[in-house]
């Protein structure tokens, strides 16, 4: 399966044209089913070479990140496995380690969490390679979700944008339970509406991935959100008649085993799946909501891993029997926190705001207000 990195990155590209008839919109579409091989040259030249050099980072990243949020290099005792694999799973809202921390202030210091940013600083702190994330958002007081700010980005007409990574520790030790959670919070501002109707469009999100040193065309994984608008929809759930659904996606070297325990699979490949609601929570223009994503390591040649997706604090999609690594197969090496819109020359401007990250080793939950 191709990486999505180095020179090698596969450009998604949305290639739909919505029917203006609901039942033909409404029909699962995946963005990252398609690709453009034949990406612009001079954007690619600017995406970051994270194979050549991202391991590189990794000591000055981690050093930053124990400096900035004061992590101790002795972490204390997670609850046991089974404990931590079983959080996030009742019906309705499941609050997590959040719930101690009302807006989450404080909650860098929890010994589960790896860092958090809500911008309160008035800045950009968490690092990311090349600092990208802190050279690509904008801190703004309005609107935000808890504090006195937020971020934003916005993709002006024809920009794909970057993909930014925060390196996460790779010895075994670290994580016990092989459970990788990351929470943001987003507000999908109206622009997110085209002018074309009839036109799809997706932007990636963010989740935990294995892609660096000691990974291969076929051996790299994933679980990850991205956000696809399907186009014209007379739902009630449609912005102005156009829809846009959040939904799970993996990338992995078994895809075909695995199964959905809640929600459905789409789009299954031999090296990617989707995994979707059912029924569908969709997007709701200028409201924020939280997100989360899951990512559960198997054992070692085993098909007992797993990849969970919640909005705030509901279960929408858990995918089980999941086969990631083999023996001596690599670990999550980074988060990445996309800003990459994936339909290629989309004339039109979108604005996205962001608060409340948190990167952790157990289930986070929405944000306790």
């Amino acid at each position: 399966m191709p990486k999505p990195n180095a020179v090698r990155w596969l450009f998604v590209m949305f290639a739909l044209g919505c029917s203006a008839e609901p039942e033909v919109v409404d029909e699962v579409f995946d963005g990252d089913a398609l690709t453009d091989q034949n990406a612009d040259a001079e954007l690619l030249d600017e995406m970051y070479d994270w194979e050549e050099h991202g391991q590189e980072l990794v000591s000055d990243t981690q050093e930053q990140v124990a400096e900035t949020f004061d992590e101790s290099d002795e972490h204390e005792a997670l609850p046991d496995k089974e404990t931590v694999w079983n959080e996030g799973l009742s019906p309705g809202v499941n609050w997590g380690l959040a719930l101690g921390y009302v807006n989450d202030q404080g909650i860098a210091a929890h010994p589960a969490v790896y860092a958090a940013e809500d911008f309160e600083a008035g800045e950009v702190r968490l690092p990311t390679e090349e600092q990208r994330l802190r050279e690509n958002l904008s801190v703004v007081e309005d609107p935000v979700y808890t504090g006195s700010y937020a971020a934003s980005f916005s993709w002006p007409e024809g920009l794909n944008g970057p993909t930014t990574r925060f390196l996460l520790p790779t010895e075994p030790d670290d994580n016990p339970h092989g459970c990788y959670f990351v929470r943001m919070c987003y507000n999908f501002d109206a622009s997110f509406h085209p002018i074309d109707q009839d036109r799809g469009v997706g932007v990636k999100g963010f989740g935990i991935y294995a892609e660096g040193a000691g990974t291969t065309d076929e051996n790299w994984y994933n679980a990850a959100v991205q956000f696809v608008g399907w186009g014209n929809s007379q739902k009630p759930e449609a912005n102005d008649g156009y829809l846009w659904v959040g939904h799970l996606y993996s990338y992995n070297p078994h895809p075909a085993d695995a199964v959905a325990t809640v929600g459905t699979l789409e789009n299954v490949s031999d090296y990617r799946f989707s995994a979707y609601a059912s029924p569908f929570d969709y997007i709701r223009f200028n409201t924020w909501r939280c997100y989360e994503v899951g990512l559960y390591l198997n054992t070692p040649g085993e098909y007992d891993g797993e990849a969970r997706f919640w909005i705030d604090g509901v279960l929408q999609s858990r995918i089980t029997h999941m086969r990631f690594r083999e023996a001596g197969g690599p670990l999550p090496d980074n988060v990445n926190i996309n800003l990459h819109r994936t339909t290629e020359d989309f004339p039109h401007t979108m604005t996205r705001w962001m608060d409340n990250i948190v990167i952790s080793r157990r289930y986070i939950g929405p944000v306790q207000r």
